[in-house]
C-alpha cells in the first residue's frame, strides 16, 4: 500500500511538473505572439500568427483539461509558427516596408461561384459564409463567438452550438434529452428532472409522518448480511430526499430482526445493517449530525415469528423522527 501511494505520489507531482513547464512555453509563445503583433504581423506575416494564436488557443485549453500530450501538440505547432511570425514582421519592420490597406473595392463574384457574404473568399472554401473575414482566416472575421458560448469561433469546434470552454464549445452529450449530461447522469438513457441527478421519480414509496417515515416496501439485505440490495435503492432515495427536506429534524435509523439464530447476531446484525442504511443516506447527501442508528435485533417484533411471513415481517428498518434538541 504504500508503495502504491508513493509511486501515485509520484505520478502526480510528475503531472503537475509537466503542467507547470506546459504554462511556462505557453506564456513564453504568447510572448512572441504579442512582439509580432507589435511589429505588424497582422500584414507581414498573417498565416503564421493565425496558426501561432488558434494553436495556442488550444493549447492552453488542454493544459486547463489536464491533457498534456495533446497540450505539447498544439505547443509544438505554435512555437515554430510564433517564432517565425516574429521574424518576418521583424524584417518587414527593418526593410521599412509599409503596405497600405488599399480602399475596398467591389466584389465581383466570378461566374458560377458563390460569394454570399462578399469577402472574396469563395462560399465552398468560406468557414463563415455569411460573415466576411479575411482569406488567411478561411473567411471568418477575427475572434466571432456565433454562438455566443464564450470560446471563439477559430477554437470552436461546435461554432453553432453553444457549450463550455471545457468541451471545446460543444454541448456536453445528453442522450436522453433531459437538460442533465450524460457525465453527470444517474440515468443517462431515461430522462429525469435535475434535481434527481437526470433520472426519473419512481412512484411514492414513503409517507412522511409525525413521528416517522413509513415505507411502502421494506428495505432488502443479502441474507445474513448488511448489504443493501439495490432493488431498495429508489425508496432509500426517497427517505434521503425526505430527510433534507426537514433540514436539522434528527431521524433514528432503527434495525430489526427475527428471533431465528443467537440473539446476540441477530443484535451484532441489526446494528449493521441499520449503519448501512445510514451510510447510504449520507451518500445521498444527508447530514450525519441528523442520523442516529441503532440495533435492536429481535426485541421488538410486530408480528408472530412462529410464522414466515411473520419473521418476514419482523425483518426491517425502520426510521422514527425525533423531537429537536433544544
Amino acid at each position: 500500500m504504500t508503495r502504491a501511494l508513493g509511486a501515485f505520489a509520484c505520478v502526480l507531482a510528475l503531472a503537475c511538473a509537466s503542467g507547470s513547464a506546459q504554462r511556462k512555453r505557453a506564456d513564453s509563445i504568447a510572448a512572441e505572439i504579442q512582439t509580432a503583433r507589435e511589429q505588424g504581423g497582422e500584414t507581414c506575416a498573417p498565416r503564421e500568427l493565425a496558426t501561432a494564436e488558434a494553436n495556442l488557443r488550444f493549447a492552453q485549453l488542454e493544459i486547463e483539461r489536464g491533457d498534456s500530450r495533446s497540450a505539447d501538440s498544439h505547443l509544438a505547432l505554435a512555437a515554430p509558427a510564433a517564432r517565425q511570425a516574429a521574424t518576418k514582421s521583424r524584417d518587414c519592420a527593418k526593410l521599412n516596408v509599409v503596405v497600405r490597406e488599399k480602399p475596398a473595392e467591389p466584389s465581383v463574384p466570378r461566374v458560377g461561384v458563390r460569394d454570399t457574404d462578399g469577402d472574396g473568399v469563395p462560399d465552398v472554401d468560406d468557414l463563415c459564409p455569411d460573415v466576411p473575414g479575411p482569406p488567411e482566416r478561411r473567411g471568418c472575421p477575427l475572434f466571432t463567438d456565433r454562438d455566443g458560448d464564450g470560446v471563439s469561433d477559430d477554437i470552436d469546434r461546435c461554432p453553432e452550438r453553444a457549450g463550455p470552454k471545457e468541451n471545446f464549445g460543444c454541448p456536453w452529450p445528453d442522450r436522453d434529452g433531459d437538460t442533465v449530461a450524460d457525465k453527470d447522469d444517474r440515468c443517462p438513457d431515461e430522462p429525469g428532472p435535475v434535481d434527481n441527478q437526470g433520472c426519473p421519480w419512481k412512484s411514492v414509496l414513503i409517507v412522511v409522518r409525525r413521528d416517522r417515515i413509513e415505507l411502502k416496501q421494506q428495505i432488502h439485505f443479502q441474507p445474513n448480511r448488511a448489504i443493501i440490495l439495490s432493488d431498495s435503492f429508489d425508496v432509500l432515495r426517497q427517505v434521503a430526499q425526505a430527510v433534507k427536506d426537514a433540514q436539522g429534524v434528527p431521524v433514528r435509523i432503527e434495525g430489526h430482526t427475527d428471533n431465528v439464530g443467537k440473539r446476540k447476531e441477530n443484535l451484532k446484525l441489526s446494528q449493521q445493517r441499520a449503519d448501512a442504511v445510514k451510510e447510504y443516506l449520507v451518500r445521498e447527501g444527508v447530514e450525519t449530525a441528523q442520523l442516529t442508528a441503532v440495533g435492536y435485533g429481535p426485541k421488538r417484533p410486530i408480528a408472530s415469528n412462529a410464522t414466515r411471513a411473520g419473521r418476514t415481517l419482523n425483518r426491517r428498518v425502520e426510521f422514527r423522527i425525533e423531537e429537536r434538541k433544544k
